[in-house]
């Protein structure tokens, strides 16, 4: 733990004045100049084997198994993660040293300004999510992240084909190989390396590689940073992929690849390095009103970006559908002659619609709980069992709503009360599939309290 060199005071990064302070004195130190300061006081010469580790005190939430990593004396009273205060102090931890960091360059208020202007236009948001309580909850953590260096120095075939002429009924092609040297090299591409730190957020944040610092662990003062747990070779794949992407998209743009009839030309790059660095999240987790989910805001610490899972409360949505429908009614009645036909088609229309929504949404429901499209999750998880979440159970109301209005025109009464009578009914099941599709919506933004089995936070003692 690094001490003021004026009064040995507790010490924390400011992203504003990118600065380390002292809370006490108010001395200012840079964060490359003071590890060298501190050395020149006394520092202990390093053992050999733990110059490429950083040192901190862990905190273990015996609810969730959160493992919370701390570099300075501050005290952790509960888990930023589900809540719980059973948190067990374990001995000093060591983890690897990273090779690069990304400091924080956006400040705790600015951050929680992105987040007030991101909810600005979610109306149907519940309050408790944009309550200054709430927000004031934002935390400051370090996230490891493997960095991926790509390159291909050579090069690249590809074949093409092109029309050469006919003759009585045959088709002559001349073949070709289209040569060409690729010079590209790629540095920056990067993944997480947590497994809870789900895919879909990471990749929603992205952040500027170039900005990047040598790894100095003064820039971990008064924040805390997660040891990682996913192997840094399990986004091997996907770094190739954007890079081939983007050469193939490259090579397409050059015309004489079009000329020789290689309409699509491909090549592949070599991972020629990967390396580690700690990237800045301002990290967020918010219980609904049941204690059953979470609700996560993710901000970038240094761009300010923001991704949030937002739910939709009920009561909200129904004063807006409200409205929403009296304007649609005024419409309709003014445009269109309202015949029992027409309602019967209009409410089977709407029952269509809410059939094709809610059944996208119980596949979406089925990826989300499984985590289907996070490798992160999965490269630990590998033996988990997968829960099969069925489809009918969200989408028979709206089967129930199309069967009725459509067995009516089938059967083509004469009495205009079985139309009427069966577009209410259908309509009426169409309203309570609306409260499912809500429900549905408020799955897929929020995960259970189990899978919050995260290292990292920032919830200190006050």
């Amino acid at each position: 733990m690094i001490k003021c060199p004026n009064c040995t005071g507790e010490l924390t990064f400011s992203p504003k004045d990118q600065e380390v302070v002292c809370q006490y004195c108010g001395s200012k130190f840079n964060p490359k100049e003071l590890k060298a300061r501190v050395k020149m006081a006394g520092e202990k010469k390093e053992k050999k084997e733990e110059k490429n580790q950083v040192e901190g005190k862990s905190y273990t939430c015996s609810q969730c198994g959160a493992t919370l990593l701390t570099f300075d004396e501050t005290a952790i009273t509960f888990c930023s993660y589900c809540g719980s205060q059973a948190m067990i102090e374990s001995k000093m931890m060591k983890i690897n040293k990273p090779d690069f960091i990304i400091p924080f360059s956006k400040t705790k208020e600015q951050c929680e300004m992105a987040y007030k202007k991101k909810l600005s236009g979610a109306w149907f948001t519940p309050s408790y999510m944009k309550s200054d309580i709430t927000i004031q909850k934002f935390r400051g953590i370090y996230i490891p992240y493997a960095i991926y260096k790509l390159e291909h120095h050579g090069q690249t075939s590809n074949k093409g084909s092109k029309y050469s002429h006919r003759s009585g009924d045959y088709v002559y092609y001349d073949d070709y190989t289209i040569l060409a040297y690729v010079d590209a090299s790629y540095e920056g591409i990067s993944y997480d390396l947590i497994s809870k730190f789900y895919d879909k957020y990471s990749t929603a944040i992205p952040y500027n590689f170039k900005k990047k610092e040598d790894f100095n662990p003064n820039y971990l003062i008064g924040y805390y940073a997660d040891a990682g747990d996913v192997d840094s070779t399990t986004y091997d794949k996907d770094a190739l992929k954007v890079t081939e992407n983007d050469i193939t998209k490259r090579l397409k743009s050059n015309s004489t690849f079009h000329k020789y009839g290689c309409s699509n030309p491909t090549m592949s790059l070599d991972v020629t390095e990967r390396k580690t660095g700690m990237f800045p999240v301002y990290f967020l987790a918010i219980k609904n009103k049941e204690n059953e989910r979470i609700n996560y805001a993710i901000v970038n610490g240094q761009t300010g970006q923001v991704v949030a899972d937002l739910p939709i409360s009920f009561g909200k949505y129904v004063i807006g559908s409200l409205v929403l429908a009296l304007i649609i009614f005024i419409l309709i009645d003014n445009m269109i002659t309202l015949t029992p036909t027409n309602v019967t088609f209009f409410s089977i229309a709407a029952s269509l619609m809410s059939f094709i929504i809610s059944n996208k949404q119980a596949s979406q429901i089925n990826n989300h709980e499984n985590h289907i499209n996070d490798k992160g999750y999965k490269s630990i998880d590998k033996t988990k069992k997968r829960n099969k979440y069925g489809t009918f159970k969200y989408i028979w109301k709206e089967i129930i709503s199309v069967i009725i209005p459509t067995t009516v025109l089938i059967v083509n009464p004469v009495k205009d009360m079985y139309y009427y009578g069966a577009s209410l009914i259908s309509l009426l099941f169409v309203l309570l599939s609306f409260y499912d599709l809500v429900k549905e919506h408020n799955i897929l933004t929020t995960s259970k309290p189990p899978q919050l089995e995260k290292r990292g936070g920032d919830e200190r003692e006050k």
